[in-house]
C-alpha cells in the first residue's frame, strides 16, 4: 500500500483563536472542523502527519517591513490541542516555506512518502512556498482546496492558481 504524507501548514492559535494576532475570522472556525474531519478520517497505518507552525525570533528582520503574528514565547505559535493528537511530528519553521532551516526534508526521506497533501493556512504563503520546494524535489503533491485557505479570497484564489497553473501540483 502507498505511503501518504500530509503537510497541515499554519496550525497555530494566531490564526485559529479568536485571540490571535492574525485570526481569520469565521471562515477560519470552519476550516478547523473540515481539517478535524479529514484528519480523523485518515488511515493512520499509511499516512503520516506533520504539522507546521511558524515560530519568528524578535531579532528577526525577515519580517521587519510587517509585525510579526507568530513571535517565540506567545500563545500565537501554540498548537490548537483539537490538532495535537494527530501530529507525527511538529515542525518550527521561520519562514512561509516549511523546508527553511527545519528537519523536514530528513523526515520525509524517513518516510519516503508516494504522495504529499498540504493542507492549512496561507494558501498563498506558506502551502505555495512549501508545495514549490516539494516539487522541486519531485514529490507527487496534491492540495485540497476546502482544505487551505488566505486571509482573504484574492490572495487564495491566486495561490490554488499558482499551484495549479505553474507549479503543476494537483488541486482537488
Amino acid at each position: 500500500m502507498k505511503k501518504n504524507v500530509v503537510i497541515a501548514c499554519g496550525m497555530q492559535k494566531a490564526y485559529f483563536s479568536k485571540k490571535g494576532r492574525k485570526y481569520l475570522g469565521e471562515n477560519v472556525d470552519t476550516l478547523n472542523v473540515r481539517i478535524q474531519d479529514y484528519l480523523q478520517g485518515l488511515n493512520k497505518g499509511y499516512t503520516e502527519i506533520f504539522l507546521v507552525r511558524e515560530v519568528h525570533q524578535t531579532n528577526d528582520t525577515f519580517y521587519s517591513g510587517t509585525s510579526s503574528y507568530a513571535l517565540v514565547g506567545t500563545d500565537d505559535i501554540e498548537i490548537p490541542e483539537v490538532f495535537k493528537p494527530y501530529a507525527k511530528v511538529i515542525i518550527n519553521s521561520s519562514r512561509p516555506s516549511a523546508f527553511y532551516r527545519t528537519p523536514l526534508e530528513s523526515e520525509l526521506h524517513k518516510v519516503k512518502p508516494d504522495n504529499v497533501y498540504l493542507i492549512g493556512l496561507e494558501t498563498h504563503t506558506n502551502i505555495l512556498f512549501t508545495a514549490e520546494e516539494l516539487r522541486n524535489r519531485e514529490y507527487n503533491v496534491t492540495v485540497y482546496e476546502q482544505l487551505v485557505m488566505s486571509e482573504d479570497d484574492y490572495l487564495n484564489d491566486l495561490g490554488i492558481n499558482i499551484l495549479s497553473n505553474v507549479l503543476s501540483v494537483r488541486v482537488e
